[in-house]
């Protein structure tokens, strides 16, 4: 048979709490009996003839399980069988078989066509209550996949979309070095480096990453000794992201990159130069904060300087506005710096031209990212409502620690450059995904309020073959390193994690040397640096936070577990990365609580 359906389509119209039965008869018994052995708390029961549609209606559907009447009036029933094993949206859905009779003959050539199980007239309604509520089970598991996958193939083909949102500001900044006619090689330079710098961040996916990026360019491009990010979220400024040379060589703060994680805010009005410049869309040069003219239109808020000790002098803010003149955000640089780090007067209307330039570059690449970070909060949101430990706050603070051990990692091993920027954002997003196949494993088993039995155990440890395989087929990096990190990151450095040497179906990989099949976990070196990384900050979290199963461990049990596991479960080397970094992983700790 004929099915006119796109094979690429996903179904998503049914609520994935509850099975959904697809009955296709023009019988009038089968219809009694699915609907005496279905109860509405078991399952959904939809019925559809049997006729020349049936296949595209029930895909419209989003069955859980398909129920085929082949013997009585309409289309061959053996065919509509074959037809959905072989169409690409349903062949990975349970269908039974039923007929009137119990007769051999017609059950072995139901099997012959595909059929996962056969029902006749004469089963008892308890009897074919349980054996469909068997195959719904694995019917959703397979349709919770789908929907995974789906969402990955969306952020995929969006982000394809925007490869180019850069070419505007591109071609601005070639008329800007065409027409601006300066003296200073030191200023023609910058111009010509803005295009640069443009493919840079385009390269960025992670936002705290093309925060960080974004704002070391803008210091760089016209010298300020520190800058500030502010987001946009409404009537108020988050302060996303913030450098600051004075500070950061201040005895006691041990590491600048601390500010990343601050969670201030600011209201968008006059009571601060940022606030104003996000109400106004206007910019803002002054020589000097503590000294505005009366008349102002705005005002200078010195909370930071008064927690910090630190003196604002000179300040250049800008709007960051998208293409349809939206401001998503304030970009604040201060204290200017001449080419030998000494402080300079103000900045110059140079600066701000030029700077102007670079934050309609830097605002499309922020509007970029949050596409991505949007699409990716709604597959976590989506794990979340099927496992109450897997929140976006667990998978944030995971991401942060595993990006926190990576950077100290690669510093050790000497100067970083393009390719450490790039792994680091690879990682960031990768760890972000990491239990994304939980989505896979029945969510009776993860909400049980105690310990599991070793049959539910074996089932949710198939959880790192589920989220493999959602990146099967991806040909970016970033699948490359989801696909690692979901895999691996239940390995442990002794070898006795799971899923051991196997292919993502689960299937043992052969020895190349023995041709024999590699039993045990992976061990040492043999497990994948990302998810080394996520490993020991996904069990860190785990154990410091209240799960249904158990209260939170108090941080001293947590930090004796983790030292105990060096050499066990952890690769000792990162185990000793992760306590020279304790203050900031607390840090992250602190910044993205779960909710009470």
């Amino acid at each position: 048979m004929q099915d006119q359906v796109n094979p690429k389509q996903v179904p998503t119209q049914h609520p994935l709490d509850k099975p959904l039965v697809v009955l296709i008869t023009n019988e009038v018994w089968a219809m009694d009996l699915l609907r005496t052995a279905l109860s509405s708390d078991v399952a959904q029961l939809e019925i559809i003839p049997r006729d020349a549609n049936c296949i595209e209606r029930a895909i419209r559907l989003a069955p859980s399980v398909v129920a085929v009447e082949i013997s009585g009036a309409g289309p061959q029933g053996f065919d509509l069988l074959r037809a959905f094993a072989h169409n690409e949206t349903t062949k990975e859905i349970p269908c039974v078989a039923m007929a009137a009779l119990p007769d051999p003959l017609i059950r072995a050539a139901a099997f012959a066509a595909s059929a996962e199980d056969f029902i006749s007239r004469l089963s008892e309604p308890e009897e074919v209550r349980s054996r469909i509520g068997t195959l719904a089970k694995l019917g959703m598991a397979h349709c919770r996949e789908r929907m995974a996958e789906a969402e990955i193939a969306a952020l995929q083909k969006r982000l394809n979309d925007r490869a180019h949102s850069l070419t505007d500001s591109e071609r601005k900044v070639m008329r800007l070095e065409k027409s601006l006619v300066v003296d200073s090689d030191t200023y023609r330079k910058s111009v010509r480096g803005l295009l640069e710098i443009g493919n840079e961040l385009n390269e960025v996916q992670d936002i705290h990453l093309l925060m960080e990026k974004i704002l070391s360019q803008a210091r760089k491009l016209i010298g300020a000794d520190a800058g500030t990010i502010f987001i946009r979220e409404n009537k108020l400024l988050r302060f996303k992201y913030a450098q600051n040379d004075t500070l950061s060589k201040r005895p006691g703060v041990v590491d600048a990159s601390r500010f990343r994680f601050s969670s201030q805010v600011l209201p968008v009005n006059d009571r601060s130069i940022a606030g104003w410049v996000s109400e106004s869309g206007e910019s803002v040069n002054i020589a000097d904060a503590y000294a505005l003219d009366p008349g102002s239109p705005f005002q200078f808020d010195a909370t930071f300087d008064q927690l910090t000790g630190y003196r604002t002098q000179s300040v250049l803010a800008l709007p960051l506005r998208s293409s349809n003149g939206r401001t998503v955000g304030v970009l604040q640089l201060l204290n200017a710096m001449d080419s030998d780090d000494r402080k300079r007067i103000r900045f110059t209307d140079s600066d701000k031209e030029l700077l102007s330039h670079f934050a309609s570059i830097a605002t499309a690449a922020i509007e970029r990212t949050q596409l991505t970070e949007s699409v990716i909060t709604k597959v976590l949101l989506m794990t979340e409502t099927w496992d109450p430990s897997e929140t976006p706050h667990h998978t944030e603070r995971v991401s942060g620690i595993a990006t926190v051990l990576f950077e100290e990692w690669a510093s050790r091993r000497g100067p970083v450059g393009p390719a450490f920027e790039r792994d680091r954002d690879r990682l960031r997003i990768a760890a972000r995904f990491h239990d994304i196949g939980k989505i896979g494993v029945d969510n009776l088993i993860l909400k049980k309020p105690s310990k599991l039995d070793a049959a539910e155990f074996e089932n949710v440890k198939r959880h790192v073959l589920y989220g493999a395989r959602i990146f099967v087929g991806q040909s970016t990096e970033f699948d490359e390193s989801s696909l690692e990190v979901a895999l691996n990151h239940h390995e442990r450095w002794d070898g006795s994690g799971y899923p051991g040497y196997v292919d993502i179906d689960g299937n043992l990989l052969l020895d190349p040397i023995t041709n024999q099949p590699r039993l045990g976990g992976k061990k040492g070196e043999d497990i994948p640096l990302f998810a080394r990384f996520v490993s020991i900050a996904d069990v860190f979290d785990a154990l410091s936070n209240k799960r249904c199963y158990k209260e939170a461990w108090a941080e001293r049990k947590v930090l004796d577990t983790i030292r105990g596991e060096s050499g066990k479960h952890f690769d000792p080397e990162l185990v000793d990365i992760f306590f020279s970094k304790l203050s900031l992983i607390r840090d992250i700790h602190k910044l993205h609580p779960d909710a009470s």
